[in-house]
């Protein structure tokens, strides 16, 4: 005689089957996204390293996209800080897609090695992840359309995101650099790095006399 199976445990027979199946497909799925994830990653730092290689080839021959006003993601320059090896293209603009592919051009600021105040914006865990070790009398190549200038660290400042004021055109020619704090902050860092410097004389190493906006201390602003 065949035993009588309760009619409750055909149920539980499928369910015991289907959980595997379930948890394969899951598997599968996360599988499946992880690759994608990887693989756009993958992308993204592909196109930033060719973007890096085309561009600082344009640099070193001097084609440069000069435009009264410059279209996003057009070529700007070349900044170089030899102290700490790090040497980006500069991009102009500074939405996430510029930021991706090199350092950003703050639009309206001043160009390199032009009176007023260049800025400069780049990303803590790529381009300008080298920020965190730098210093006062460090130097700065900047390269742009009019050759090479050279700027020289005389602060470094952690302030708010609103305090616009490191913005602001100066009388000489500055170069702000901005990038997010802390360096190794998981998430959307609360805080902004800011590296302050004056163009210099590369033969007499003088350094123009101009006052730098938000230089002092102040609540918004932490000279480190």
């Amino acid at each position: 005689m065949v035993p009588m199976t309760p009619l409750g445990s055909f149920g539980r027979v499928r369910a015991a089957r289907g959980k595997p199946r379930a948890a394969s497909w899951l598997e599968s799925l996360f599988w499946a996204i992880g690759c994608a994830a990887l693989g756009y990653c993958a992308f993204l730092w592909g196109r930033a390293e060719y973007d890096q290689a085309q561009g600082s080839r344009m640099v070193d021959r001097g084609r440069f996209d000069v435009k009264d006003r410059p279209v996003v993601g057009s070529l700007v320059g070349r900044i170089v800080i030899p102290r700490l090896k790090l040497s980006a293209v500069i991009f102009e603009g500074t939405d996430d897609r510029t930021l991706d592919r090199g350092v950003g051009h703050l639009a309206g600021s001043a160009t390199p090695g032009k009176r007023g105040n260049l800025v400069l914006a780049g990303h803590r865990d790529t381009f300008f992840a080298p920020l965190k070790n730098i210093r006062e009398g460090d130097e700065i190549d900047v390269t742009g359309p009019d050759g090479p200038s050279r700027y020289r660290v005389e602060l470094t400042q952690i302030v708010a995101p609103e305090a616009t004021e490191v913005l602001r055109p100066t009388g000489g020619a500055t170069l702000t650099l901005i990038t997010c704090y802390p360096f190794r902050y998981v998430g959307n860092a609360p805080d902004r790095f800011i590296v302050r410097g004056q163009k210099v004389d590369k033969e007499a190493g003088s350094h123009e006399n101009v006052s730098i906006p938000g230089s002092q201390s102040s609540s918004a602003g932490r000279r480190l």
